[in-house]
């Protein structure tokens, strides 16, 4: 392979890698990860189950059929102990004069008290079919009604496993960007200090610098390129934790493409907005929870009312003695209509106990709600404490960078012109890359607490 061929395969592949980097805003991994995590799939899964389990319901409610077949050998014929007397027709035939010796002599026995009687035959073969449905069942009416709550609460679930996914896909995105941010501002300190370490090097080849000065930057620089290192390992760390929060395998390519500045901080901001609590999925569960437990009340006040089911039922039956004759012999057919109902009495408390379960089920529920609002309440007010205070730590460590910039190329210019040291230099780069490192850890709170914040008012969309 000569060097052409070389040169165009290593270009191509390079194309090639740059084209499986898939570039993502932060929109379309939030997509991604409501469709790929396996949170969501689970929830959605949920949903499906709560479906079949309000079918199930719906199923109690309507008829009910059901086909019967069975075949019996007797082996051993049950017996049935009868009055012997009951078979006596001696009164009956009494009009008869009947004295001869053998009629005699049986009269003069003594008597059995009971006789044993053989019911049925060996083979019995029968087929049958039953019909019922319940008629009344105020159990089963309120299940029904009860129904669209489940499923709203199975649909609210995962919208709460939604915004949930949301949030920890915000964040994680939002930190790697400032992780990017990072080592580029790690990148241009490295290129200053390179620069400056070269003229440096030979103002001393010429004379004009001491080597400790030199060595001080190459000191300095050595610690930048040692914190590089950690801080890539930090963004290979963050972007590991965005794929995890997206269900993306690891080993997969992506490259960001939102920036993230004071003012995307600022963009859409309302501080003075009212919490509207019904904007919270959380609040729509409670009163979901507490509208499913009414309906438990309901369920077991009700219990005292009877539940009326009626059945229809047919069948054909055979009884032989050969087993042949059990395809020969025509089957006796059956029919029966029942109409029944029951009522309980008394359960020995249990019906009041659970009754009294629910309602303070109810009354559980309106506390929770009540604590809810109270913890949204402070959860808001600390979010828009945190960003204000954020806000303004941005637009201070903003104005520290542009004096630290100044400081920076003062002591660069006075250092070129001889009037100046290097230690002035080493100080105001370090002071200016302090002042960068908290503009970006204010830049990461702010937009943090900005997302807490629509969190708190259920605005996060």
């Amino acid at each position: 392979m000569n060097v052409k061929h070389f040169i165009l395969l290593m270009f191509l592949s390079s194309q090639a890698m740059a084209q499986n980097i898939e570039r993502l805003s932060l929109r379309n991994c939030i997509e991604y990860a409501l469709k790929n995590q396996p949170k969501i799939k689970s929830a959605l899964l949920d949903e499906q189950l709560q479906l079949e389990k309000n079918k199930e319901i719906i199923g109690i409610a309507r008829p009910q059929i059901s086909a019967s077949g069975q075949f019996q050998y007797l082996f051993v014929i049950p017996k049935q102990r009868a009055d012997a007397g009951a078979f006596n027709f001696a009164s009956s035939l009494s009009f008869f004069k009947i004295d001869t010796p053998a009629y005699i002599a049986y009269q003069s026995q003594p008597k059995e008290k009971y006789s044993e009687l053989k019911f049925g035959l060996p083979l019995n073969a029968s087929l049958g079919i039953q019909a019922s449905q319940i008629l009344f069942d105020a159990g089963v009416l309120i299940a029904i009604k009860a129904r669209k709550s489940l499923e709203e609460l199975s649909v609210l679930n995962t919208k709460r496993t939604e915004q949930d996914v949301k949030i920890a896909v915000s964040k994680a995105y939002y930190n790697c960007v400032i992780a990017e941010k990072r080592i580029a501002l790690i990148d241009e300190n490295i290129r200053l200090l390179a620069s400056l370490s070269d003229m440096t090097q030979k103002l001393y080849n010429e004379g004009f610098a001491e080597k400790i000065d030199a060595d001080r930057l190459t000191v300095q620089k050595n610690n930048l390129q040692t914190e590089k290192d950690k801080i890539q390992n930090l963004v290979d760390l963050s972007y590991a934790l965005l794929k995890f929060q997206m269900g993306m395998p690891l080993s997969e390519r992506i490259q960001l493409t939102d920036e993230l500045d004071i003012d995307e901080v600022k963009k859409d901001l309302d501080l003075d907005r009212v919490v509207d609590y019904n904007n919270r999925v959380e609040m729509n569960l409670l009163q979901t929870a507490k509208k499913l437990n009414g309906y438990d009340y309901k369920r077991y006040k009700k219990g005292y009312l009877p539940t009326v089911a009626a059945v229809i039922s047919g069948s054909y039956a055979t009884q032989t003695i050969a087993f042949k004759e059990l395809f020969t012999l025509p089957y006796f057919p059956t029919g029966a209509f029942v109409l029944s109902a029951t009522m309980p009495l008394y359960d020995g408390g249990t019906r009041l106990a659970k009754m009294n379960q629910a309602r303070i089920n109810i009354l559980k529920n309106e506390n929770d709600m009540i604590a809810f609002k109270q913890a949204v309440d402070l959860e808001s007010n600390n979010a828009k404490t945190q960003l204000r205070n954020s806000i303004m730590s941005l637009e201070n460590q903003n104005k520290n960078i542009e004096l630290a910039q100044k400081v920076y190329s003062i002591a660069q210019k006075k250092y070129k012109e001889g009037v100046g040291t290097n230690i002035e230099i080493l100080q105001a780069e370090t002071a200016l890359k302090d002042a960068q490192t908290n503009y970006f850890n204010s830049l990461y709170e702010a937009i943090i607490s900005k997302i807490d914040l629509q969190q708190s008012l259920g605005l996060l969309k």
